[in-house]
């Protein structure tokens, strides 16, 4: 089997230190789920795999980490296209009106596969925690096909013959998007917890969340704490908004198979689609913006559109050429996300030819596998040169964003 390359890339939060939620001894978590008690029949109906043992990353498994972390509890469940370890504790349910209207849709949703889930609680338990993040992230594996056009069925059950040359319809070494593993995602409430398994398993400790690669298994893995957010990010809409920034950077890594690394513009233009499609309020960057300020850290759309209308914004080109996340400045992270953004709302399909393009394996390792002749070859798969892709992304802008 071909294995995907591994990497690993250490991501900035808008702040880090202790979550309120993660301070002091976790009381012990309920030793079975009490929405499903581990039926056959329920956790088909919920759309679950088991709540383990089952593998995690190259060497290690469920029962590994649950031995390794020392009493700290954690719990886990398999879904179709994930694997999902969860340490986090009981808290209250919502602490704002938005988020209290937000989690009620969310377990409306739940409530219709799982028997005995309240819409209204004024508690949020472990398990449900679990099962909250499990519908989060199948939501958003179905939203990425969604917009680019594609389905289970397109993906390949195993690797092609390594023996034969790539053919242009490759399609990656396996069935979730192209990758062989399922996407792998850790949300410890402890930054402890966090440290010890990167520290074990990823080779270092890890003191801020992180995307790994796993070669073996090719699974694609982040894992988090709630411990590492602080002041108006400590709460779990904060959380839920950071996980799902870096998993839709992961959806698009392993789009096609991970033989060949997205553009920084629209792995990071991605993310920001994913958090903000949850909660706009909680921006999570791949580097240390600049001119945080007020509602300006949230309220995107009537910033980028005053920027078109100014015409004061990053070129297509530049754009296309990005490859230091610690370069990019605060405009440089809302012009991303807005192209991005533009793409995947068109209804012809763009956003798929685009990231075809992008994720070709063709060029994997060659000079042409460079971000700007990769971002050249993805929009002449939509007809479009640089001058046309800002032509008509500032028109969408200036149609579709408010002025304030």
């Amino acid at each position: 089997m071909r294995t995907a390359p591994l990497w690993i890339l250490a991501l900035g939060a808008a702040s880090a230190a202790a979550q309120g939620e993660g301070k002091g001894e976790i009381k012990p978590f309920a030793a079975v789920d009490p929405y499903t008690k581990n039926d056959p029949a329920q956790l088909a109906r919920a759309g679950y795999v088991s709540f383990g043992p089952f593998r995690l990353g190259d060497d290690h498994t469920t029962t590994d980490v649950v031995e390794l972390l020392g009493g700290v509890p954690v719990i886990f469940v398999e879904t179709a296209h994930f694997k999902l370890g969860s340490g986090l504790p009981e808290i209250a349910a919502g602490d704002d009106q938005q988020t209290r209207d937000h989690l009620k849709s969310e377990l409306e949703r739940l409530a219709a596969r799982l028997p005995g889930v309240k819409t209204r609680p004024k508690k949020l338990d472990p398990w449900l925690r679990l099962h909250l993040y499990a519908q989060r992230l199948e939501e958003a594996y179905a939203d990425f096909q969604a917009h680019i056009g594609t389905t289970d069925a397109d993906w390949p059950r195993s690797a092609p013959d390594p023996r034969q040359p790539t053919r242009p319809d490759y399609m990656g070494d396996g069935p979730y998007l192209g990758m062989p593993g399922k996407y792998t995602v850790l949300v410890f409430g402890k930054k402890s917890s966090l440290v010890r398994y990167g520290t074990r398993y990823l080779g270092h400790p890890t003191e801020t969340a992180q995307r790994y690669g796993f070669p073996v298994t090719g699974t694609l893995l982040y894992a988090t704490a709630a411990e590492l957010l602080e002041d108006e990010y400590a709460n779990d809409s904060a959380l839920a908004a950071g996980t799902l920034w870096a998993v839709g950077q992961n959806l698009g890594a392993g789009f096609r198979g991970n033989r060949t690394a997205l553009p920084l513009f629209f792995s990071e233009g991605l993310g920001h689609w994913f958090a903000r499609r949850f909660d706009e309020r909680y921006p999570f960057f791949s580097g240390t913006p600049t001119r945080i300020t007020g509602k300006q850290q949230w309220d995107w759309p009537p910033s980028v559109r005053l920027r078109v209308e100014k015409q004061v914004y990053p070129g297509c080109e530049a754009m296309l050429g990005w490859s230091d996340p610690a370069q990019l400045e605060w405009a440089d992270h809302l012009i991303a996300w807005s192209r991005v953004d533009y793409l995947l709302s068109r209804p012809d399909g763009a956003a798929g030819r685009f990231l075809r393009a992008l994720k070709d394996p063709s060029w994997a390792g060659s000079e042409l596998d460079q971000p700007l002749p990769k971002g050249k070859r993805a929009l002449a798969a939509i007809g479009l040169d640089e001058a046309g892709f800002e032509q008509a992304w500032s028109a969408w802008v200036l149609e579709t964003y408010p002025r304030r």
